[in-house]
């Protein structure tokens, strides 16, 4: 379902807004869209137009400026009331569903009623209006479809040989490191925490461990929107819209109890919205339009308590009792760091003017806006430590957890990260007819980036002069040399770290060319330069470092499981912050380049379109973009390679002078020793910088035909390509940047978003009016509507999941073995070749190419049939079928792609649902 408001800019002066709530029908045919009643039928009826040099021939025009002021409602009373339903009864199983008892897949138990209704009309008649709606969603589904590994009664017996056969493995034979002897061990090695885990988990009768379990995706949502307008005078009117949605899904793990659902979050959410707005015309060339915007959302998620590191038996503090966050890699997850404790709040008010003057050839649109937002953000992802045994150590995740073995562990305090920031844009932009066939468009935006404050100044810069000086922070005075906080000399301005960028401007151009006069022929042509600012989220990796949260980053600790912090002479959490606060040894820092720039881009496309006859028209399209200045971590303080030979390092011998425990030991400041006491503080340390670069390159073609004797087409296909550096996305994680902090190039692909092929057929149909009683009664005035969806598959990135090059960061990739990374058959069992990939050599990096290979395509095909029947000459129901994915496609998902996973390259997931059919009914007047 659609909610919201439309906001429309014209010319990038003139806005108004329109307050709509549409039900759950099939929003993504224009066709099918138009065939249902507006909420607000009337909305958009009144208009006071002002043209400039308007040419609408055979249904194109070339340049067309129109100004529009909109009222909503009319004198009459409007309205409406509709239900939606979907059912298990009416639907295809899922593919990878359990199987029952009978032998039968389980259905999902999928029961899902979307209701509602709309009511607008008048206050006072041609003054004031009103409008309202109500919509909720109960949905009620139990999918099965989920698949884990957990130990088996051999495994905890210490045999492991059915665990790592072939069988179990994709092909492959796996031989466990010692202390496994022919791939068994006595199990009184393993560790008694991950054993007390063991018994907390499902069992099974697979010899391959797996199994298959329930988790409910049950959720109550409700959408409420209110407006009134009032209609001052004949050129002067005032309008209110307050909306709110609210979603609430209780955590699976409440009902199922199954720890292996604690992965998913129960959640509730709020969002509301609220706007006022002014609209003056003065005449018929001048329109001045003012809004004030407030919008506020609250996020809550978190799971029933469950356990901590404490119940199980490891020494480790947890800030949020009762949870972690734990993932054996080919085996089971606990927790997750989106699953934990958080709450997320976020405030923004806006106020915004445009002024559209329209002189002879020209409409001027002159505006500006100013915002300010707050954000509000908790999180505990790594309260109770997020451990990983990734298999790397001994060749199975698996193996490695009941041995204790941590391939890396993160812990800190809560995540606090208050923030703020200003926003403010001006503009002023010209439509220009320059002859009656050539519109040119032009304007320049001016919008100065300020910052995102961190309130808690939970922000820090690193200077490598400072650090080599043995220059201290005045702030938090046993900070280790280089680091600096607000407050400290050299800090910028402010809380953001970052100097004010004031010189952001954004031209635009934009060409619109009749070639033939005769609306026919038309091209058109733009270019724009734009900018952006990361998410509040992205600095979450800076609010957990010390001493804010004190985050620790542990590989393979002597102490495994049970002790990981004995090496260090004990856990040293809690921590409490302030001035005199103990930095921790080797703490995990973020720091941000005070030179950082807002991301940009550059864009622009050229279109060809052409009319055929009265009733087809045709395009092709040339869309480009270039975007610089992404942002990304660069590893400060990477691990250093010393070979397997022994060698002294800080005082202590070691027989192979190269392993993941002594990273710290082994990295660029540690052995650079030129400050070691700040090295000693040191562990991972991250610049974010915006060194990235992608490049986009498309090319469009469209066919549409208009609507004549009931059938319209319309259809588009769109073959292009993303190039260029990766980011970090919204929420970067440690030691997550470029794997060669040298040559942030060498991480260079295929973009996570990149499509090569997208394709969308729209069909829609209306029976016409038949004279005879009977036809006019059954077969009149059914409409059908159908959209085709194709899209090839998305890239993916293989890892070699270990850290080869001993360097602590992640995500390496494996080494190329052979140029096919595809099994001979693509079954959904081996959709990849375990044999094209190889673990590099001790020290190195993979050159296998990031995101190189890709996985399965996607298509589907969605129907509606619905009538409307009239009641009178106010009143009618309509009746609604809907079926998306009617041919029942099992679309499959994305394989497994860490190399060390016993599933590497099978597909355990179904991308899109099975065939559903929704039924509806609407009554309007």
């Amino acid at each position: 379902s659609m909610q919201g408001g439309v906001n429309i800019s014209v010319a990038g002066g003139l806005s108004f807004g329109v307050a709509y709530l549409l039900d759950g029908a099939m929003h993504n045919n224009p066709q099918d869209n138009a065939n249902l009643p507006m909420p607000f039928p009337d909305a958009l009826q009144e208009f006071s137009v002002a043209t400039s040099g308007l040419s609408a021939q055979n249904g194109m025009h070339s340049g067309a400026s129109v100004n529009a002021v909109t009222k909503s409602g009319t004198n009459n009373l409007h309205g409406n009331a509709f239900e939606f339903l979907r059912d298990k009864r009416f639907n295809a199983t899922e593919f990878f569903a359990a199987v029952g008892p009978n032998g039968k897949k389980l259905d999902d138990g999928l029961r899902r009623n979307q209701y509602g209704a709309t009511l607008g009309g008048p206050v006072v008649q041609n003054r004031l209006f009103f409008f309202g709606a109500y919509q909720g969603t109960a949905t009620r589904q139990r999918p099965s479809s989920n698949i884990s590994r957990v130990p088996t009664a051999a495994m905890m017996a210490g045999d492991f040989t059915a665990f790592t056969s072939p069988a179990c493995n994709g092909g492959r034979q796996l031989a466990l490191r010692a202390p496994f002897v022919n791939n068994q061990i006595n199990p009184a090695l393993f560790s008694p925490a991950a054993v007390n885990l063991a018994k907390r988990l499902p069992t099974t009768t697979d010899a391959c461990g797996e199994t298959q379990y329930s988790a409910s995706n049950d959720s109550d949502e409700w959408q409420i929107v209110g407006r009134s307008d009032y209609q001052m005078k004949a050129n002067q009117s005032l309008f209110g819209r307050y909306m709110a949605t609210s979603f609430v899904s209780p955590a699976p793990y409440a009902t199922t109890q199954n720890v292996l659902a604690t992965r998913i979050a129960g959640l509730d959410n709020l969002a509301q919205s609220a706007v006022a707005g002014h609209t003056l015309v003065l005449g018929s060339n001048v329109v001045n339009s003012l809004r004030v915007t407030y919008n506020r959302t609250s996020i809550h998620r978190g799971n029933p308590p469950f356990f901590d590191p404490h119940d199980l038996g490891s020494n480790v503090y947890s800030y949020s009792p009762d949870e972690m966050v734990l993932a054996v890699v080919g085996g089971f997850t606990v927790g997750a760091g989106t699953a934990t404790r958080g709450i997320f709040a976020t405030n923004a008010s806006q106020v915004s003017d445009d002024l559209t003057v329209v002189r002879g050839d020209h409409q001027i649109g002159i505006g500006g806006s100013l915002a300010y937002w707050t954000f509000d953000y908790l999180t505990n992802a790594r309260s109770g430590g997020d451990w990983n045994f990734g298999g790397s150590l001994l060749g199975s995740g698996m193996a490695e957890f009941l041995m204790g073995r941590v391939t890396r562990m993160e812990h800190s305090g809560p995540g606090t990260l208050p923030m703020d920031q200003w926003s403010l844009g001006m503009y002023v932009q010209d439509a220009w007819r320059v002859t009656p066939r050539t519109t040119v468009n032009a304007g320049l935006r001016w919008e100065p980036y300020f910052g995102q404050n961190v309130l808690n100044g939970a922000i820090s810069n690193f200077s490598m002069e400072n650090y080599e000086r043995n220059v201290t922070s005045t702030v938090f005075l046993n900070a280790p040399a280089g680091l600096i906080y607000p407050g400290d000399p050299g800090f910028p301005e402010g809380l953001s770290g970052q100097n004010k960028q004031w010189t952001n401007f954004s031209p635009r151009v934009g060409l619109a060319w009749d070639v033939n006069g005769d609306g026919r022929t038309a091209v058109r042509s733009s270019y724009g330069l734009a900018y952006d600012f990361q998410t509040a989220e992205y600095h979450g990796i800076n609010a957990t470092a010390p001493p804010f949260g004190n985050r620790t980053l542990i590989e393979d600790p002597t102490g495994l499981f049970d002790d990981p912090y004995r090496q260090f002479g004990g856990d040293p959490h809690p921590i409490i912050t302030n001035a005199n606060t103990e930095f921790i040894p080797y703490g995990s820092f973020g720091a941000i380049d005070p030179g950082i720039n807002s991301p940009r881009v550059q864009s622009w496309n050229v279109t060809f379109e052409q009319q055929f006859g009265a009733d087809w028209g045709a395009s092709i399209s040339y869309l480009g973009s270039h975007s610089d200045r992404l942002w990304n971590e660069v590893a400060l303080n990477p691990g250093v390679f010393l070979g397997a030979g022994p060698c002294t390092l800080q005082g202590v011998s070691y027989g192979v002078c190269t392993t993941n425990a002594n990273l710290n030991q082994r990295r660029e400041l540690s052995l650079a020793g030129e400050n070691p006491t700040a090295a000693l503080r040191i562990g991972s340390l991250d610049l974010h910088t915006d060194v990235g670069v992608q490049d986009y390159r498309g090319l469009k073609l469209s066919v549409r035909r208009r609507t004549v004797s009931g059938v319209s087409v319309n259809g588009n296909y769109t073959w292009s390509r993303c190039f260029g550096d990766f980011t970090t996305g919204g929420f970067p994680q440690i030691s997550s940047g470029y794997t060669n902090p040298q040559d942030p190039s060498f991480d260079r692909g295929y973009c996570d978003q990149d499509r090569r092929h997208l394709g969308v057929v729209t069909v829609g149909y209306q029976t016409p009016t038949f004279s005879s009683a009977a036809l006019k009664t059954l077969a009149s005035d059914w409409r059908v509507s159908g959209i085709l969806s194709a899209r090839s598959g998305v890239p993916l990135n293989v890892i070699a999941g270990g850290d080869r090059a001993f360097s602590g960061i992640t995500a390496q990739r494996p080494q190329r073995v052979l140029d096919d990374s595809y099994a001979a058959d693509r079954t959904i069992a081996q959709y990849l070749n375990p044999a094209a990939f190889a673990q590099p050599a001790l020290g190195t990096l993979g050159d296998f190419p990031r995101n190189g290979v890709r996985g399965p395509g996607y298509w589907d095909v969605n129907v509606a049939l619905s009538r409307i029947v009239g009641l009178g000459s106010s009143r009618n129901l309509e009746l609604r079928l809907e079926i998306f994915n009617l041919l029942n496609n099992f679309n499959w998902g994305n394989p497994i792609v860490n190399l060390t996973s016993g599933t590497f390259g099978r597909i355990q997931t179904q991308a899109g649902a099975p065939r559903i059919m929704q039924f509806g009914v609407k009554f309007g007047f």
